[in-house]
């Protein structure tokens, strides 16, 4: 059985014989306060943002690996230190998400309690930034994005419209799935269904094509503008349809946003599908599944923190526990917090 180490610090104090004052030694800087080091306290954060387990279950892990006995509220406790040690490089992945030349956008529910917030998360290659809101209104959408000016990928959702359309690509295989919604329609919509559907696997075969160098650019570029028109003679179709009127709308309301299906067609960095932000966003949607809802602020700030820390930490191949553990170490015993993530210089990106 691997057994735990207990250091306890005495301070001795007394009053002095002359004066009568009372006097106390004071514990050195380096000793931590309260009940856990900082091993304990990374081990806890990283047991709850890298495996998902419930403040229960960690409690029945500490009892069953080392003997371990603390109350529910101690653990609580020590993902609030775990959230102040890793304040500032949760802020550094805010930071350099926006300043990239391409980011992936995605929300899902988050619960405190009985009461549905929102779990929003901003991805890039190297980093994964997270943020738990009220409401799946624009004005959260504001607040994720910040000052981020590049081409942005997401859904239909209009809570990101703030992005302009020439910034902004929509997923493909979420049109994609529209498209066979309508295509199962019958009458004229489910004609105009089927050809849209056509369409939107010819472009995603073509960009796979030219990303596995079978086709040369001059060759991508001609047939995507190919079936860009297709595409557009085919909207315009369906708008004009007289009988099948949800159709119709839909078809109305893409043509409106069309532009944002082509914007991939700027920048070859812009991928055809926002699979980055989903996946990123997989792990938390496990963890609401194991694990209760937030109770609280404090939960409420911890878990897109964690998810963060990890999620970063897994993009960019170092461990999210080593990373923890320096940080609750500089934090509890040095004061101050200096380690942060060994991302690219980041590159601005322009509108």
């Amino acid at each position: 059985m691997v057994r735990f180490s207990v250091i306890e610090h005495q301070l001795f104090g007394g009053q002095c014989n002359g004066c009568g004052k009372h006097h106390c030694a004071q514990t050195p800087d380096s000793v931590p306060s309260g009940q856990m080091g900082p091993n304990l306290v990374a081990l806890i954060a990283h047991l709850s943002g890298r495996y998902h387990l419930s403040i229960r279950n960690i409690q029945d892990y500490l009892v069953e690996h080392w003997q371990l006995h603390f109350s529910l509220g101690a653990l609580s406790q020590a993902q609030a230190k775990a959230t102040s040690a890793l304040g500032d490089p949760y802020r550094q992945i805010g930071d350099f998400v926006r300043q990239q030349p391409v980011a992936h956008a995605d929300e899902t529910r988050h619960f405190r309690g009985n009461e549905c917030r929102w779990l929003w998360s901003l991805v890039c290659v190297q980093a994964c930034y997270f943020l738990t809101q009220a409401s799946r209104g624009k004005e959260a959408a504001d607040r994720l994005l910040g000052e981020f000016t590049g081409y942005l990928v997401t859904d239909d959702y209009v809570g990101y419209n703030r992005v302009p359309q020439s910034r902004r690509q929509l997923c493909w295989p979420h049109l994609i799935r529209k498209f066979i919604d309508i295509a199962g329609r019958v009458s004229n919509g489910g004609k105009i269904g089927r050809r849209l559907l056509l369409l939107a696997h010819a472009v995603i075969r073509t960009r796979h094509r030219w990303q596995d160098q079978l086709i040369d650019e001059a060759v991508y570029y001609r047939r995507m503008q190919r079936l860009r028109r297709s595409f557009h003679q085919t909207l315009e179709r369906g708008a004009r349809l007289r009988i099948d009127g949800r159709t119709k709308r839909q078809c109305q309301h893409l043509l409106k946003r069309e532009s944002m299906c082509w914007t991939f067609l700027k920048d070859h960095r812009i991928p055809l599908d926002n699979n980055s932000a989903e996946r990123a966003l997989r792990p938390y949607v496990i963890w609401r599944k194991l694990s209760f809802a937030t109770q609280s602020y404090q939960g409420d700030q911890f878990r897109p923190l964690i998810l963060s820390i990890v999620g970063t930490a897994q993009r960019i191949g170092i461990s999210s526990y080593q990373f923890i553990r320096i940080a609750c170490h500089q934090s509890m015993i040095e004061g101050e917090v200096k380690v942060r993530f060994p991302f690219d210089t980041p590159r601005l990106a322009t509108s």
